[in-house]
């Protein structure tokens, strides 16, 4: 079974790959739009639409006719899934057997926010805010350089996203890792994800903010676990 993990705002999915050692039985896959993780050298994609056209080329490269495969997204990662998901049903390829997504409200709850247009400084401070990374990051004159741009570059795709309603619900199953500490999400908003698909929809319940599986790979590798591989296990919390 292959697990397809896609990156959050400003991220990289090689972050993912750590749970290769609490996933055993499961190939964890990470894929990266371009200007990130092993494709910084490429140029970042100006659209959710290039992003989404690449991803899907990766995914056809990397999972072969018939066979199964789970997907992870968190954040940003949802509303690219959620894209991929329904050009790939469009193309005819399966459909994946589970899909796993955290850290964002359903696409139509769009961002109201102009994030990318603030001054560094003040990006800066929304993104340290945001939890998940060192506070000091960016003092490093070096990293400011590299990775802020794509921060920006995310959050503008993000925040001029529009929202088209398909003509199907998306034939999937799905289990949301809800973090209640997770500023950025809304509960009732967060099961409205059972609209868009025809299959189960699950919420499983985990201590932290929006970054909350930092510290927690292995209780989400258990739940993952439990969903692909039948594990009887009990998950700890």
């Amino acid at each position: 079974m292959k697990l397809l993990c896609f990156p959050y705002a400003g991220g990289s999915a090689v972050k993912f790959l750590s749970w290769k050692k609490y996933l055993d039985g499961i190939e964890v896959i990470a894929l990266d739009p371009p200007g990130r993780g092993r494709r910084m050298e490429e140029p970042l994609s100006e659209t959710i639409e290039e992003m989404v056209d690449d991803l899907k080329k990766q995914v056809l490269n990397t999972v072969g006719t018939e066979e199964e495969y789970a997907i992870y997204a968190h954040s940003m990662g949802t509303v690219l899934v959620y894209e991929l998901l329904h050009s790939l049903l469009n193309a005819g390829f399966q459909m994946p057997v589970h899909v796993f997504l955290s850290g964002k409200n359903p696409p139509n709850y769009l961002l109201k926010e102009k994030t990318h247009r603030l001054e560094d400084d003040k990006l800066i401070k929304k993104i340290i805010n945001m939890g998940g990374m060192d506070p000091n990051f960016f003092e490093d004159p070096i990293r400011r350089k590299v990775y802020l741009p794509i921060f920006r570059s995310d959050f503008r795709i993000l925040e001029t996203y529009r929202y088209e309603k398909k003509q199907q619900q998306l034939p999937i199953d799905v289990t949301f890792l809800f973090a209640p500490l997770d500023i950025m999400l809304c509960f009732n908003r967060v099961k409205r994800w059972a609209d868009y698909i025809t299959g189960t929809f699950k919420i499983n319940y985990f201590f932290g903010g929006h970054f909350f599986f930092f510290g927690q790979e292995e209780k989400v590798a258990e739940v993952i676990k439990e969903v692909l591989l039948n594990d009887d296990e009990e998950i700890p919390y």
